[in-house]
């Protein structure tokens, strides 16, 4: 259903439109005399010529000025009225601002800085720049002139991205702490409160929903009232995703408030021998990679349900990882090994006696300002001449350019981070541990993987000797997170590691 609009004069900018979009409830004018029509036609239809007067007792979205002559004594005679100040436009306001942009008024941003108050809100993705719409260019939203005195300002302390697409002022970084030209720029961040306010066709509101999915705590999105797309979005089945939705009135428009209240955390302990594990909250899980049918020494196995174990002689300890993408569903998920854990402490040193082994209340905490945990990139030297000295030159050179070649098929866009971070980056993230959110891990593995098994099918392991030359795709795997890491944005929180 269109936006509810009472035209008011008769000037030229009546017929500057069709009108098409709108439902027009009636055309005002200043006074009616003997020669005022009664009708006017717009839309094929018959539209009551009225005064403001009959005007004000009518529901409509907006009052839409169309003489710009009498644009000063239509505003004073409407606002006279009791008529709120965000419904009296001009045409050219309505033009470029409202229609199918991002509706914006002072009332409503009230309520959002309120519901960022409330809800706790320390970051937010502004899709459309919503907070760039408003009459201030600082952050500042304080007694307009004019209006209502309003109490509460954008927060000082709010971290706030906005994405701009093409179009970019610099002086809105008085209120944005950064502003990015897309989405892909920052979509494994994490934040608290995704704002989509441009109204959009339904089919554009499930993509970002499905693009940004698990990457935010709350989304608020703006509906045109009576819509296709509002009603579509009403017959969603929000619980299967994990979602808890609130409709909430805005003033011309609806805004659905999603939840994501999936926060459950899995630490997966990688064995392959026995080994007595130190108590570990319930978070841990412990389970054998490479178990492969076999039957082990008391621990799950990495070979149910979709999985790679056979692979585990030849790739370590990603048999594990691949069973980790395959077939959990935590929203947090994380690995340790049998002998080294994260524990809750300054990254100091790399290496830590500490016990605090973390639990699911502090990787929460840690995961609201963070978007993956890392143990300590370990200042070892150059990664290339590690591999060099530990398996010999030619052996290594043989292997890189078989992952190189994989690169550039599959990846293209990583060849040169790959190159990079062998031969260029003096420290790294070793020993495949992390903890993060399950779309980052997905993204991770989804990269990671296809990389990982065509360079297995292009080398021979037949003609390999032992270990450790057997496991150069595990060793070469593991090297693969740092240039993976290089091309994200992601908000790195490092960690010491317990070693036993």
């Amino acid at each position: 259903m269109s936006r509810k609009i009472a035209l008011f004069g008769l000037g030229n900018e009546i017929n500057n439109d069709d009108w098409s979009q709108e439902t027009i409830i009636a055309v005002g004018t200043l006074s009616i005399d003997n020669n005022t029509p009664k009708t006017i036609e717009l839309n094929h239809q018959q539209i009551p010529v009225l005064n403001i007067e009959q005007i004000r007792k009518l529901d409509f979205d907006f009052i839409i000025i169309t003489d710009s002559a009498q644009f000063n004594n239509i505003y004073i005679t409407c606002a006279q009225a009791q008529i709120p100040q965000f419904k009296i436009i001009s045409y050219d306001t309505y033009i470029h601002h409202i229609r199918g942009k991002v509706e914006y008024n002072v009332d409503d941003e009230q309520y959002l800085l309120k519901l960022i108050r409330d809800k706790n809100i320390n970051r937010v993705l502004d899709m459309d720049l919503y907070f760039a719409d408003g009459v201030s260019t600082t952050r500042n939203r304080c007694n307009y002139a004019e209006l209502n005195t309003y109490g509460l300002s954008v927060p000082k302390d709010l971290e706030l991205i906005g994405i701009s697409g093409k179009k970019y002022w610099p002086i809105w970084d008085n209120i944005y702490d950064r502003i990015y030209h897309n989405l892909d720029s920052i979509l494994l961040q994490h934040f608290d409160l995704l704002l989509i306010m441009k109204i959009r066709p339904l089919e554009e509101y499930i993509q970002l929903i499905n693009t940004t999915y698990g990457s935010w705590k709350y989304a608020l999105i703006q509906v045109e009232k009576g819509s296709e797309a509002l009603a579509s979005l009403k017959n969603l089945d929000y619980k299967g995703l994990n979602l808890k939705p609130t409709w909430i009135p805005a003033q011309n428009t609806s805004w659905l408030l999603l939840e994501y209240d999936k926060e459950d955390t899995e630490l997966y302990v990688i064995c392959h021998k026995p080994y007595e594990l130190p108590k570990l909250p319930d978070i841990y899980h412990p389970i054998h990679a490479g178990k492969n049918g076999n039957e082990g020494f008391g621990l799950p196995g990495d070979d149910t349900g979709e999985n790679i174990s056979f692979l585990n002689p030849y790739i370590n300890e990603l048999t594990a990882i691949y069973w980790m993408w395959k077939n959990t569903t935590s929203e947090i998920i994380g690995t340790a090994h049998y002998h080294r854990f994260f524990v809750n402490e300054k990254a100091d040193s790399y290496i830590s006696d500490s016990h605090k082994y973390l639990d699911e209340p502090t990787i929460q905490q840690l995961l609201e300002k963070h978007d993956i945990i890392l143990r300590r990139s370990i200042p070892y030297g150059n990664t290339e001449d590690c591999f060099r000295k530990y398996i010999g030159y030619d052996f290594y050179e043989t292997a890189k350019n078989i992952f190189r070649q994989v690169i550039k098929d599959i990846a293209p866009k990583y060849e040169e981070a790959f190159l990079f971070a062998l031969s260029r980056h003096n420290s790294g993230h070793a020993f495949n541990m992390f903890i993060t959110r399950r779309h980052v891990f997905d993204a991770y593995c989804s990269w990671l993987f296809p990389i990982v098994l065509e360079a297995a099918n292009r080398i021979d392991f037949t003609q390999l000797p032992s270990p450790p030359h057997s496991r150069i795709i595990g060793f070469m795997g593991e090297a693969l997170l740092m240039p993976w890491l290089m091309k994200q944005r992601l908000r790195i929180k490092e960690l010491p590691v317990r070693e036993l």
